[in-house]
This record gives C-alpha cells, structure tokens and sequence, in this order.
C-alpha cells in the first residue's frame, strides 16, 4: 500500500449464504463501508471469509456460490 494511500474500514454484516452442495449458512461476512454485500462475489479475491451463528470461521470458494444475501430475521 501507498504511504498516505486511504484506507476504506471494513463492517460486519448479516447475512445467509446457500453452497452448490444445498449447504445453507447463515451469519456473518465482512465488506467494504461503501460496497454491498452482493459486490463481494465480484471483488478480485476467489475466496471470502464467512462467520456463521456459531462463531466457526468458514473459508468460501466464490465458484461454490449459489446465493449470498442480506439476512433479515
């Protein structure tokens, strides 16, 4: 990174995820303050991390992806 280059802070949002395998999880992922949930599957990075309900760290393929989405209870 470049000295003096900004630094856009990361949130933690709710949200569930559905796998190719019918795997469905529901949780946490964590985003860019100015991006959408959805623009993390287009983001260079081939996997993300995804904290579910239980606090178990998951490291998701993006080719695995069927659904990612905001989580409203």
């Amino acid at each position: 990174m470049a000295f003096g280059a900004a630094k856009i802070p990361k949130i933690r949002e709710h949200a569930e995820l559905t796998l190719s395998d019918g795997t469905h999880l529901v949780g946490h992922v964590f985003i860019d303050a100015t991006s959408r949930i959805q623009d993390l599957l287009n983001a260079t990075p081939r996997f993300f991390p995804f904290i579910d309900d239980k606090n178990q760290i998951h490291l998701i393929n993006k080719d695995w992806v069927m659904m990612l989405r905001p989580y409203d209870k």
